[in-house]
């Protein structure tokens, strides 16, 4: 073009002169049509379509050239005829439209004829074209299914193309990417990785331009196009070039978080569906998207060596961790706990995960700055890179790990071990960081840092609630005073908090006076305590943690290797030795002090210490007789602490309190109501008998009457009779089952999903084992409050838990179906209005569950309470005033919003809608409003029920109803038998054909789906041989017979004739086509129906001879016979006229 003024007068005239000549040519292609305006329509097909986009091209060049060229101003009067400028926004709109229209050209007659089958998308879901009115764009059809692609119109085009696309200067190359990518992708990959007759230079060529394309398109918009090349290309080639590029979008510097958001709108909630969002507004990220944003970024490319790939995406999911969003956060954590740590090749020690993920938090924790510490414990940002760190004074290398690396590793360990449910994971990370955790909480405690103290006493309080045994309250207790290793311990913190480091104090003898001692200690052993009392088997673990600390303080600590010596604090190992005998009499005195009921309801544990006392007391009488007696006692260990002596000798009167104490406790026990032998207990009995009798004679004469005392006692207990003891052996047995009870009560209280999903996993085994502990009605009342909490903190909204519960409530049917059944109907119907519209459809769900669960065991009334509940919900008997009162208080209240502002607000309105027309046409990816208003209307529609009802229910609702009716007709029919199965009929026939409003479309595709399924068990049940004594009638009705023919109707739940004359009628007016298509799946089922009738007759006489298709015993459409009584005696049933014989 000579000139810019010139360029656009020709492109406009172009467009005036396309729209004269199609209206003039209507039915000519669009090439023909354009062909004639250039003088080259007598010249074939293929030479017209060359010139024709050849032009396009031309023009486009010539455009780009006038945008970027300086010399070609733009300065073209764009004035019309009354001499004023037009607006700068609607003139640039023209021009993008004619851009546009020139892509579009290039794209559906240039492009798209010329590539293979299977390759790019298709035609129809392209986004709208900006031809012409009357230009209908339609892809070719193929010959065959293999079709060849045309390389030399897709050279010209991309040759023509590739200049501007790589232009450096800016000019329309947003404008052709952002219109005609996917075309310019598709075409590109053909010529690079699909041609035949290029010379592989050329071939290079275009494959450097496809990876440039790739690179240079921005990952939000490249990630839904090459998903979408995924899902609708067939092409083989073409999808695995697509496949190495999308493994590629992970390597970006924003691939991890833009895949994140993309796979967590591709999974985003349905519309209507009440969704809990984040107060930051962050995208509602659903678990189906969190474990498929796991399964993809855990999985690394072939392409890749697993370290450089988890090297490059773990700093970017570190930056999600470390998040304030809590779903970025949660799904991160996921990634690393589930899909990296979880994996052995990736999570084990020493593995990549392990090295990025685990051993920084590990290290830092033990006071060890590793080379690992010092990569991967920093805060990085969304694309991996680091971010400013402050920098703080190390006070000359006394400071190992500095305050925010160690809050930062705390972070990340919660984050992994709290965000979601892994109790396996949760032990597995704390249990190594077990000490330094303990000590860091008892420091934070010590020095009043109160925040420390918590997020620390959440980690412990989660570990020991999930984790079992009594190790791990010995490990704390042989370590009470542990404060840090032998080279560093904690400190002040640079910013007021807490950080690690290098140890510098002297010897305990030196550090601590015994007060402070005794301080400390009683401060650490109530620590310990109150996790004990947290721990949802502290009735179990009381007993046992009391029998191991008294036996530490009665006969020193157990043996072990010279490597494993319990060090309770840095001291000598006389020190040592004297302070654990002094924490095990200080724990085992407060033991005694806070847990007097749960010791006294496990009198095994108590005669467990009764026999320590009573054996050293016998060990120590024989010392003493050898000369060599040395023990230690509480009145001793006070002596030892308040006189800083180490060696005392032990006198008499103070073993025979410790012996009195013994004998006391034990005629206590024996002598209380509630106590009884068990087989259990007896042979502890025993030996403590025997024992005693051991000692008697060595003691001192005072202690000898308790003692005799408490051997009567004993020979009293084991010469009484056994029932008593073998009925408390029943009640023991059951011992076990209450503990568990009571634990997951306890769990399921509290709010952290690992302990939640620890409550629902030993809940199941209860469910199980069909405990006798529980209570039917209050454990399925717990479950449904799990799931139907509206509060915003409960584990409803956590979709595992949620999921879980919904499997239990399933279980718990199977063992109580009545129950559970008439339970969660009562709450399905709401006929209280108690429940909102998403808790309503959860208890669906476990009442689907339910269905599933019994399968052949849904019989009888439970059946029948489960059939009519459905129908009644199904139907339009349900009445919700309330809600309608809500509905009509909103619509109020909008009203007057829309009347209640004046001018100004109406000038608002319009200046609002005219700036988002702008918008649309300045983007014409922008989502349309209508189709939104559309949707909203939709939504509130169903919310609104039947126009036609006057306190409707929600039309949601009445369809899952529906399907759960379905779900239990295909499961056992024969179990709700022919009232429920007619019913069922009668409510999908008339939702049908009464129910033809655009928004009760959902219920009419659940009742379509009804009877098919219904017709599918009866077929079913049929092809089995089981005879349900009900079906389908297929013998029309007489309109004169008064339903008085009952012989070939018979247990009939429905009419075929009549049924298809409604489903016909309905069909033919149906407006949506997935209820149009079960419809006539639906019409073809009972056609076929009829057929086999016929052949189920000739089946029915094979018993007696060939098979014969006989004449009936009347005549077909003639009704001559008397209707008979039943006994056959020729009586008729009613009166009426009949033909005698007279002569």
């Amino acid at each position: 073009m000579g000139s810019s003024e010139q360029l656009i007068k020709f492109t406009l005239k172009l467009t005036l002169g396309i729209k004269e000549e199609i209206q003039k040519s209507r039915g000519d292609s669009l090439v023909q049509t354009l062909s004639r305006q250039l003088s080259v329509q007598n010249q074939g097909a293929e030479s017209s379509r060359l010139h024709v986009i050849q032009r396009a091209l031309d023009l486009l060049v010539a455009i780009h050239n006038a945008f970027v060229d300086s010399s070609l101003g733009i300065d073209i009067d764009y004035s019309k005829g009354n001499g004023r400028r037009e607006d700068p926004v609607l003139e640039d709109t023209k021009r993008r439209r004619v851009i546009h229209g020139l892509l579009d050209l290039v794209s559906l007659e240039g492009i798209y004829p010329a590539l293979s089958s299977g390759v790019g998308i298709p035609l129809e879901q392209r986004v709208m074209s900006a031809l012409p009115t009357g230009v209908v764009a339609r892809q070719p059809d193929p010959t065959s299914g293999n079709k060849a692609h045309d390389e030399r119109l897709l050279r010209l085009i991309i040759d023509n193309l590739r200049p501007i696309i790589c232009d450096k200067r800016s000019g329309i190359q947003s404008i052709i990417l952002g219109r005609i990518l996917v075309d310019i992708l598709c075409a590109t990959a053909e010529l690079a990785f699909h041609s035949q007759y290029l010379s592989q230079d050329d071939i290079n060529v275009y494959a450097k331009l496809f990876q440039t394309i790739i690179d240079g398109t921005p990952t939000p918009s490249l990630l839904p196009l090459l998903s979408t090349f995924i899902q609708k290309s067939s092409s083989a080639w073409f999808k695995t070039r697509i496949f190495s590029q999308l493994s590629q979008i992970l390597l970006r510097r924003d691939g991890v978080f833009q895949t994140v958001i993309f796979i967590a709108s591709q999974f985003a909630p349905a519309l209507g569906q009440n969704v809990e969002t984040s107060p930051s507004n962050g995208p509602p990220i659903t678990v189906q998207a969190i474990m498929q944003t796991s399964r993809l970024l855990s999985s690394v490319p072939q392409t890749v060596p697993a370290d450089d790939y988890f090297c490059n995406i773990s700093p970017k999911l570190l930056a999600l961790l470390d998040s304030d969003e809590s779903g970025l956060q949660k799904t991160a954590s996921y990634v690393i706990g589930s899909g990296i740590l979880g994996k052995q090749s990736y999570g084990a020690p020493g593995a990549i995960g392990y090295r990025i993920f685990v051993k920084p938090i590990f290290d830092s924790l033990h006071g060890n700055p590793t080379g690992e510490v010092a990569s991967w414990l920093k805060p990085f940002s969304l694309d991996g890179t680091l971010l400013n760190e402050s920098s703080l004074d190390n006070l000359e290398g006394v400071i190992l790990i500095d305050e925010p690396k160690l809050l930062l590793s705390l972070n990340r360990l919660s984050a992994l071990v709290l965000l979601h449910p892994n109790p396996g994971l949760l032990k597995r990370l704390i249990q190594p960081v077990l000490l330094p955790l303990w000590a860091l909480k008892c420091y934070a405690k010590e020095h009043q840092r109160s925040f420390w103290y918590d997020k620390v006493s959440t980690l412990l309080k989660t570990f020991f609630s999930v984790s079992t045994g009594i190790g791990r309250y010995k490990k704390l207790a042989d370590h009470i005073l542990w404060d840090g290793g032998n080279t560093w311990t904690y400190g002040p913190g640079q910013e007021g908090g807490i950080s690690v480091r290098k140890r510098t104090d002297p010897g305990i003898q030196e550090q601590f006076n015994p007060m402070q001692l005794i301080s400390l200690l009683d401060g650490r052993i109530d620590g310990i305590l109150e996790l004990l009392s947290s721990d949802p088997q502290s009735e179990e673990l009381v007993g046992d943690m009391f029998l191991y600390v008294s036996q530490v303080w009665l006969l020193g600590p157990p043996e072990q290797p010279d490597h494993k010596q319990q060090e309770i604090l840095r001291a000598g190992k006389d020190l040592q030795s004297t302070l654990q005998k002094l924490t095990s009499a200080k724990f085992t005195e407060k033991l005694l002090d806070k847990f007097k009921d749960s010791l006294s309801r496990h009198p095994d544990k108590i005669l467990g210490i009764i026999e320590q006392l009573i054996r050293s007391g016998i060990t120590s009488r024989v010392s003493q007789d050898e000369g060599k007696q040395k023990t230690a006692s509480s009145r001793y260990l006070g002596n030892m602490v308040e006189s800083g002596r180490e060696d005392i000798e032990q006198d008499n009167p103070e073993e025979s309190e410790s012996l009195s104490a013994a004998f006391s406790l034990l005629s206590t026990i024996l002598t209380s109501p509630d106590f009884s032998l068990s087989e259990t207990l007896s042979p502890v009995v025993r030996r403590i008998k025997a024992q005693l009798g051991k000692l008697l004679p060595k003691l001192p004469r005072s202690l000898v009457q308790p003692a005799t005392t408490a051997s009567m006692l004993l020979e009293i207990t084991l010469t009484s009779s056994l029932s008593a003891g073998e009925k408390s052996e029943t009640v023991s047995s059951r011992i076990s089952d209450l503990e568990i009870h009571r634990q997951v009560l306890e769990h399921l209280s509290s709010p952290l999903p690992p302990i939640k999903a620890e409550g629902l996993a030993l809940l199941s085994r209860l469910i199980t084992e069909s405990s006798p502990v529980l209570d039917i009605p209050a454990t399925l009342t717990l479950l449904l409050s799990l799931i139907t909490n509206s509060n915003s903190e409960s584990s409803s909204n956590d979709e595992f838990i949620y999921i879980n519960v919904i499997k239990i409530i399933g279980m718990l049917a199977s063992k109580h179906p009545r129950t559970v059944v008439k339970t969660l109907t009562e709450r399905y119907a709401d006929r209280g209005e108690e429940y909102t519209l998403d808790q309503r459809l959860r208890i669906g769900e476990a009442l689907l569950r339910t269905v599933q669960e019994l399968g052949g065991a849904l019989v009888e009334d439970t059946a029948k309470l489960l059939g009519e509940t459905m129908i009644a919900v199904a139907g339009r008997r349900g009445r919700k005033p309330f809600a309608k009162r809500v509905r009509e208080e909103i619509l109020e209240n909008e009203l007057k919003k829309r009347t209640g502002g004046g001018e100004e607000d109406i000038l608002d309105h319009e200046a609002a809608d005219l700036m988002q027309q702008i918008d649309e046409v300045m983007d014409s990816d922008t989502e349309d409003p209508a189709r939104i208003a559309y949707s909203v209307n939709i939504v509130n529609a169903w919310a609104a029920g039947a126009a036609s009802d006057l306190e409707p229910d929600d039309l949601r609702v009445r369809a899952s109803a529906m399907s759960i009716l379905a779900s239990a007709i295909q499961t056992n029919i024969a179990g709700l038998g022919p009232s429920i199965s007619s019913s069922s009929i009668d409510l999908a026939i008339s939702t049908l054909n009464l129910e033809r409003g655009q928004e009760s479309a959902i219920l009419r595709r659940a009742a379509v789906v009804l009877l098919l399924d219904l017709v599918k068990a009866l077929d079913m049940a049929r092809e089995n041989g089981v005879n349900l004594g009900f079906g389908f009638s297929y013998i029309e009705h007489s309109p004169d017979s008064n339903g008085q023919r009952g012989h070939p109707n018979e247990g009939s739940i429905g009419n075929i004739p009549d049924m298809l004359r409604v489903l016909t009628f309905v069909e033919s007016n149906e407006t949506d086509p997935i209820v149009r298509g079960h419809i006539r799946v639906l019409i073809e089922s009972l056609e076929a129906w009829l057929e086999k009738s016929l052949l189920w007759g000739v089946r029915s006489c094979e018993g007696v001879g060939e098979p014969r298709f006989e004449l009936g015993d009347q005549l077909a459409g003639l009704d001559i016979h008397p209707h008979l009584d039943s006994s056959g005696a020729g009586q008729p049933l009613v009166g009426g006229p009949r033909i005698e014989e007279i002569e």
